[in-house]
């Protein structure tokens, strides 16, 4: 197979592949310029999911950028995000970074409002979700790469001040809400302080 075989093949596959994972940089410049129309209208916003992650020392990959907000954009979005909010697309250079504009309207609108208020801003001007709220909100989340960044998060020393966890869950939504998280979050401390034999992906690691 020829040179320009290859490249056909190359070609052909990245044109009907799943979105490619975008790098932090490009990730944040596509966040700055809807903070700057945020801003304009007056909407408190912060960075969460993936890119937030990358932000707090994580390597793990990601394909789009999540931020929570206080309300809706006057842009139209490509489509609504069934929990409240909608996704939008922006052109940074050659690449289309996807963005979800996270606005719930569901039984978890508490949460994201809570960690919305007590966000981190940074010198260039972001906003992100503190490391404590970042792994309740992938807690709730409740997939297995969640919990494997809430396990990253832990093992970070003097990154997650555990206590303030469920400070932070019982101020939001009372003692019992902290009861049904605890048992998880208990697990993934362990996991995070090597104190299992249960598998995970970052609990191993040097």
């Amino acid at each position: 197979m020829s040179e320009n075989d290859y490249q056909q093949i190359i070609e052909r596959l990245m044109q009907g592949a799943a979105q490619p994972m975008i790098a932090t940089d490009t990730g944040i410049e596509a966040a700055r310029q809807l903070g700057e129309l945020a801003a304009q209208e007056e909407i408190e916003w912060a960075l969460a999911g993936g890119l937030a992650m990358h932000l707090y020392g994580s390597q793990r990959l990601t394909k789009d950028v999540d931020i929570i907000a206080s309300d809706h954009l006057s842009l139209t979005p490509k489509r609504r995000l069934s929990f409240g909010g909608g996704s939008y697309a922006l052109q940074i250079g050659k690449y289309e970074i996807p963005i979800d504009w996270i606005v719930r309207s569901d039984g978890y609108q508490k949460y994201y409002r809570a960690a919305l208020k007590d966000a981190i801003r940074l010198p260039n001007g972001l906003r992100v979700v503190t490391p404590e709220w970042l792994a309740i909100l992938k807690i709730i989340a409740g997939r297995q790469k969640d919990f494997d960044d809430v396990v990253f998060l832990l093992k970070q020393q003097k990154l997650v001040t555990r206590p303030t966890v469920k400070q932070k869950m019982v101020e939001t939504a009372g003692e019992d809400a902290w009861l049904i998280m605890m048992p998880n979050f208990r697990r993934l401390c362990d996991l995070a302080d090597g104190k299992t034999t249960e598998p995970g992906k970052y609990y191993d690691q040097d």
